[in-house]
């Protein structure tokens, strides 16, 4: 599956309804260099800690554990990334054989990961994380999100719409393809330039980012990929106008964008300029 936003945050929903308040048995991870600790130490500071709850910051899953301390997981892909929730009841032939390039228990099952090019897990303290979130931009569904907050993060800055979107600094966890799906939603091409965006331009921005992050975080896994309407799809039909999809290069990035549904400035309606 794509390893993006969405997956991510399903991810934590489902680490949240199976395993909080349930203790951490054992943790195993294949590349020590994976860890910000040794796997000895690893085990010794988490086995036997509860699970208070799974946070998502950006991309990051972020397990609070009761002695304060805090594990963070970041992942990155190429291909398919498969995550599995294991039951110890069941003798399930095809875990046994799969290669967990990391896997937690707890007291009841495990979580488990394959696929990923790489593991960031560090095992840190409250003060060292609110640290490195200091470097990130807010949540795009963060309560203080608005059509004038993208405005006032956006609006000093000289590059083209992907560019920002992407920008971790501005806005927390939209990657190059999300930003691609973001602007598609709002009207808007990929390569129009920031400083150039109009009020109007903001409004759609901020509906298109907050309407599909929430329609993609509810969507089912088995329907998880029909979200994308142009990530990757160069050369397919538009969802909406079954014209072709188009690419260009960004700043040595693909951007896929529909010509005939979007545009320099958003479409308004015309009673909404009334």
């Amino acid at each position: 599956m794509m390893w993006e936003l969405p997956e991510i945050e399903r991810e934590r929903k489902k680490l949240d309804q199976r395993f909080v308040g349930q203790r951490i048995r054992a943790v195993k991870l294949q590349k020590e260099s994976w860890a910000n600790v040794t796997l000895t130490e690893l085990q010794e500071q988490l086995v036997g800690r509860q699970l208070l709850y799974a946070e998502r910051r950006s991309k990051s899953i972020i397990f609070h554990l009761d002695d304060g301390h805090r594990l963070m997981l970041n992942m990155t892909s190429l291909g398919q990334l498969t995550t599995h929730t294991h039951d110890f009841n069941k003798d399930d032939a095809q875990d046994a054989q799969q290669k967990w390039q990391l896997s937690i228990a707890f007291d009841d099952g495990s979580w488990s990961i394959a696929g990923a090019r790489s593991i960031t897990l560090q095992w840190i303290s409250a003060r060292e994380l609110d640290e490195q979130l200091k470097a990130v931009g807010p949540e795009p569904l963060s309560r203080n999100m608005s059509p004038a907050l993208l405005k006032q993060r956006f609006e000093k800055r000289r590059s083209s719409l992907k560019t920002a979107l992407s920008n971790p600094a501005l806005i927390a966890g939209i990657s190059s393809t999300l930003a691609d799906e973001i602007a598609f939603r709002a009207g808007l091409l990929p390569t129009v330039r920031i400083e150039t965006l109009n009020d109007e331009d903001y409004q759609a921005l901020y509906h298109a980012l907050t309407e599909w992050l929430k329609d993609s975080f509810e969507a089912e896994d088995s329907s998880a990929d029909k979200i994308y309407a142009v990530a990757n799809r160069a050369g397919a039909h538009c969802v909406q106008c079954d014209s072709v999809l188009e690419e260009t290069q960004i700043n040595g990035r693909q951007a896929v964008f529909c010509s005939n549904c979007q545009h320099e400035h958003a479409q308004v309606p015309a009673h909404a300029s009334k």
